[in-house]
């Protein structure tokens, strides 16, 4: 099902364009990875999700209510404003207030009862191994803490949709990964994910989907496997580690379709018409001769996004 659906959206700040011809869908049970440049109008689309803005041009839909059928989100965000979460870069959370003072607070202004705000209080202590610290005044919290309380605080009227900004901004690797742990462990509870950031590689571990903003379009929004189709002929490589038999080796390369092989003595790499048909030969070979290893590498998130914009670039010249 639909949640929210932007048709030809656009948004203008007096003449400057931020977003221009934005369509594009969320679907219910998606982790949606929202990546593009500083400026390029991630978060303006992040915001228009939200309902913190009105688009310019163009029309956003909402269908939390299924029953009701898809109608304007910012004509009845009235009714919908306990459907939605948002994180935002920055902590929203009150530093002078203890972990369950400010989750209460932010139960309150959605307008939750005070039972249900504190049974689901209780669970997110839990879920976010908070409970231990719910009496610490937030500003104590360590930077990692902190950012699961600023997520919780979002997540306290338990919404359909989180919309998180930089969640793992200024976090070290570990901290990194231990909050998108969690990020997924909330989506199999069913909410869905929209998630703007930087770190790519981590994306798209945890994300169905991407939408790529640059120059104040989607350049492309959708399944990361349908995204990345176009791009595995070009940069789908086979990296192969080969001994004092590569010579032998490099014949036997040379019978297979490839688009281009690269010889940097012991390390080959190999550019495939046929992936698969080539693994497979390639795994003979392993048997038959001294191949210390074969690494094989899919074009990454990062490599798509660069190529992407690197053609936009071209393009506008």
């Amino acid at each position: 099902m639909k949640l929210i659906e932007l048709k030809e959206v656009g948004k203008k700040f007096g003449k400057n364009t931020i977003l221009e011809d934005v369509t594009l869908s969320i679907e219910e049970g998606d982790i949606i990875g929202v990546i593009g440049k500083s400026g390029s109008g991630k978060t303006t689309l992040l915001n228009l999700l939200t309902g913190f803005m009105r688009p310019t041009s163009g029309k956003i839909l909402q269908s939390f209510n299924a029953t009701q059928g898809p109608v304007n989100l910012h004509k009845n965000l009235h009714k919908i404003k306990d459907m939605i979460g948002f994180a935002p870069q920055h902590n929203s959370f009150y530093p002078k207030l203890t972990v369950a003072e400010n989750l209460l607070h932010f139960g309150q202004l959605y307008g939750v009862k005070r039972e249900t705000v504190v049974n689901n209080i209780k669970s997110l202590l839990q879920a976010t191994e908070l409970q231990a610290h719910h009496n610490k005044l937030a500003q104590h919290l360590s930077g990692g803490m902190q950012k699961r309380l600023d997520i919780s605080c979002s997540l306290v009227h338990k919404p359909k949709l989180l919309v998180l900004d930089e969640p793992t901004d200024d976090l070290d690797p570990i901290l990194q990964r231990e909050i998108m742990s969690f990020l997924k462990e909330v989506n199999k509870q069913g909410v869905t994910l929209v998630i703007a950031s930087h770190n790519l590689p981590l994306l798209e571990k945890v994300c169905n989907k991407i939408f790529i903003v640059h120059d104040a379009r989607v350049r492309d929004c959708g399944l990361i496997a349908e995204i990345r189709k176009p791009f595995l002929k070009e940069h789908f490589t086979i990296n192969l580690n080969v001994s004092d038999k590569r010579d032998k080796i490099m014949s036997y390369l040379k019978t297979l379709p490839f688009t281009k092989i690269v010889d940097k003595g012991h390390h080959i790499v190999i550019y495939p018409q046929n992936p698969a048909q080539t693994i497979n030969s390639l795994l003979k070979v392993i048997e038959e001769e001294d191949l210390y290893d074969m690494d094989i590498r899919r074009p990454s998130l990062g490599d798509i996004f660069e190529q992407i914009t690197e053609q936009v670039t071209l393009e506008q010249k």
